[in-house]
């Protein structure tokens, strides 16, 4: 029969272990604190769900130019911004993700332009979202020099003032512009319960606007500036 050693421990030996496990359990959560902070800088908008309303769509174009209508630009615009929102930690709604209309999202006896609207009404107020973004194209035909975005807000809360003074200056930094954001008496705007802002990205009767609108490089410009402003729009509420 072989002899079988058995191992004591004295107190210290004890009190040299619980150290050790002690000091590695505090460079543990030492180390996951400082990787959180940064993780949390570096995504931002982490735990923020952002819906984004590309305006038109399907049957409804938009305003035009030509051949160039809304609809495109602001899907595709809406596609850039989601992608960097999503790159900066948050969760994203889209109304739509493709070239649609929504009335066969509502039924009742409506005209199909409201009805429309009214499903895109419905989908910001029944989801659980921080803040919304309505994206479209602006229009003025008699006044071809006017250029540059525009936000526009509802008085139904006064989060939708501060978001949309954040974006507007974000935009006036990233296209020289100089403007206020405009307070608005939209459908979309005043029938919607959360916190939101409808975005002309340009004018697509100005000749500069329009070509940039055309761009993807312009459009990834107009969505880091819109994701500048959303950023400091949540540090400071």
């Amino acid at each position: 029969m072989k002899n079988i050693r058995v191992f004591y421990l004295n107190k210290k030996h004890i009190y040299i272990y619980f150290t050790i496990v002690m000091v590695l359990l505090t460079m543990t959560l030492l180390f996951y604190g400082i990787f959180s902070n940064a993780f949390s800088y570096s995504v931002p908008l982490s735990g923020k769900t952002v819906l984004i309303d590309p305006g038109h769509g399907g049957i409804d174009g938009g305003t035009n130019s030509g051949n160039v209508l809304e609809k495109n630009i602001n899907l595709n615009a809406s596609l850039i911004l989601k992608s960097k929102l999503i790159s900066q930690g948050a969760h994203v709604i889209m109304t739509r993700d493709k070239d649609i209309s929504l009335e066969n999202f509502y039924k009742d006896n409506d005209y199909r332009h409201r009805r429309d609207l009214k499903a895109r009404v419905n989908m910001i107020n029944d989801n659980n979202i921080d803040i919304y973004l309505s994206i479209h194209v602006n229009a003025i035909s008699n006044a071809p020099h006017v250029k540059g975005p525009m936000v526009f807000y509802s008085n139904t809360n006064k989060n939708n003032n501060y978001l949309a003074e954040e974006i507007q200056k974000s935009l006036n930094n990233a296209t020289g512009v100089d403007r206020k954001p405009t307070l608005a008496d939209y459908y979309l705007l005043t029938n919607a319960k959360k916190t939101g802002v409808l975005i002309e990205l340009g004018f697509i009767t100005n000749k500069d606007d329009k070509n940039l609108l055309q761009s993807k490089e312009y459009l990834s410009k107009l969505s880091d500036s819109i994701i500048e402003g959303i950023t400091l729009y949540f540090s400071k509420i």
